[in-house]
């Protein structure tokens, strides 16, 4: 009786563990059909949003070795400033250089679109397209969002705008 015990035991474990060797075998099989290719930008953006610009970028060459040059990711999609005029089309904004290496404040041209939208401050309200301008004054601070890369850019599109 307790032989008897014994095997059905060993067999039921040995069909558990054929089993689960079984699965692992078929995610490996899976995950190296995958095709990965990272030359493909995300539906609807350009390739050419994800590059950077070249305004404020530090060469390395040009810095003594004692002094240390701040580490920025390589995509960076939001900044803030002061707006200091507002055009028909774009904003002109005191950047806070946030988005530059050498961290100086800049003035950036904010390009709007039809889908971008201006929130009241702690997002009260908000207004779609050109209508956003109509609640925006010269010397309020924003934050602001891109749906491209704006590191080392001067001028970009914005997505949001957020009134501080």
């Amino acid at each position: 009786m307790l032989s008897k015990n014994i095997i059905i035991v060993t067999l039921i474990i040995l069909v558990f563990a054929s089993v689960y060797i079984f699965y692992i075998l078929w995610q490996k099989i899976k995950i190296s059909q995958v095709n990965v290719s990272n030359e493909v930008p995300a539906e609807g953006q350009n390739i050419d949003d994800l590059a950077s610009g070249e305004v404020g970028e530090i060469k390395k060459t040009e810095v003594p070795e004692e002094v240390e040059i701040p580490e920025l990711p390589p995509v960076i999609f939001n900044t803030a400033g002061v707006i200091t005029e507002i055009k028909t089309d774009s904003l002109i904004v005191q950047g806070s250089g946030s988005n530059f290496t050498d961290q100086k404040a800049r003035e950036l041209t904010l390009i709007f679109t039809d889908e971008t939208i201006v929130f009241e401050f702690g997002q009260k309200a908000q207004y779609q397209g050109f209508e956003g301008f109509q609640h925006l004054k010269t010397g309020e601070s924003i934050n602001i969002s891109s749906p491209e890369n704006i590191r080392g850019k001067t001028q970009f599109k914005v997505d949001y705008v957020n009134k501080l």
